[in-house]
């Protein structure tokens, strides 16, 4: 595996498609880190802006940048696939997106944690997502299991907390290969879930500090900002389900899905899929209840308590956020997901 192009402990994978009017503050915020001891391997995805041609004049300028071009766009999982399955002479790697930037001293920071620690995961809870329009800067939760101080944490803590972004990992590229972690090829922007939760799972303790900042880019046409972003993230728990059977993982090692407020059932297909997932892991739900949110019951219960869409829509908008919107506005309080599933809150 690999052909051994990179040799410096850290290797950041840049897949890259149609970003070419971000893509320098990306560039460049790499290239001002204070640790200097790393490789980029970007891959440019089939695009068709200038984004490969600014690619290749960084390349010029820094060795340290690697190009490769796709003639056809494949996605992102398939990007970062083929650079973890081309590198293998560095220690970690690290995934950034390329409309995102990250602090000067980010890197420096996640390589002294990862050499501190001797994990093969180690998390930065610090980001800021950034907007546009208007312009704002919004931080990360505090996530109170963290405590404020730095510590190791069980997978069943930062699955039930921690947003499952790639992002904001240092990983270990010996640990990703022998543990066969990849992303699973699916597009829509909802690859992460499988990889961090398959990560942080196999590894059982995961080390959880506040660094420097990563800078998350939220812009209109984003794949997450897209209709159906919500539906997308239960066809990658699909495949992470049945990943984890076969691997004979235990039921409870894992938060098996989550619901995104951007959620919209919006026909038959997509309510027969949901369906018939909330009815094969809703054993391991209701054993392991404490994992999810009371969004996450509600909405799997009101899809059960129904056996088709239009039986569903007769009762409920498409929006499973607004329907659950309503029942906090009839009880004037948040149930916990506990009190859904005893039927203690009519839903």
């Amino acid at each position: 595996m690999g052909t051994g192009i990179m040799d410096n402990p850290i290797t950041v994978i840049l897949p890259v498609y149609n970003t070419g009017s971000l893509l320098s503050r990306c560039l460049d915020s790499l290239l001002g880190q204070t640790f200097r001891d790393f490789d980029v391997f970007c891959v440019d995805d089939g695009s068709t802006d200038d984004s490969g041609m600014i690619l290749d004049g960084y390349s010029k300028r820094d060795s340290r940048i690697k190009v490769i071009h796709l003639p056809e766009n494949h996605g992102v999982p398939y990007a970062r696939n083929l650079a973890l399955d081309t590198i293998s002479n560095s220690e970690y790697v690290y995934f950034i997106d390329s409309d995102d930037w990250i602090d000067p001293d980010y890197l420096e920071a996640m390589y002294a944690a990862a050499l501190r620690t001797g994990q093969d995961v180690v998390i930065n809870a610090n980001w800021y997502t950034e907007y546009e329009d208007p312009p704002r800067s919004v931080p990360s939760g505090r996530y109170g299991f963290i405590n404020e101080r730095p510590g190791y944490y069980s997978p069943l803590l930062i699955q039930r907390y921690f947003y499952p972004v790639v992002w904001t990992r240092l990983y270990r590229l010996r640990y990703l290969n022998d543990n066969n972690i990849r992303s699973p090829l699916l597009k829509g922007g909802v690859e992460d879930n499988f990889f961090t939760g398959l990560a942080e799972i196999l590894q059982k303790k995961s080390y959880i500090f506040r660094g420097p900042f990563y800078h998350y880019w939220q812009r209109p046409g984003s794949l997450v900002t897209q209709p159906g972003a919500g539906f997308r993230h239960f066809e990658n728990f699909r495949v992470f389900v049945d990943e984890l059977r076969s691997r004979g993982l235990p039921p409870g090692s894992a938060r098996l899905f989550f619901v995104l407020k951007t959620l919209t059932i919006e026909n038959e297909s997509q309510f027969d899929f949901l369906r018939a997932f909330f009815k094969d892991v809703e054993e391991e739900t209701r054993a392991f209840v404490r994992l999810y949110d009371s969004l996450d019951v509600y909405c799997m219960l009101t899809v059960l308590s129904r056996d088709n869409y239009q039986e569903w829509l007769s009762k409920y908008s498409p929006s499973v956020f607004l329907n659950y919107l309503k029942i906090l506005k009839r009880i004037g309080d948040n149930p916990t997901a506990e009190a859904l599933l005893r039927g203690e809150v009519a839903i």
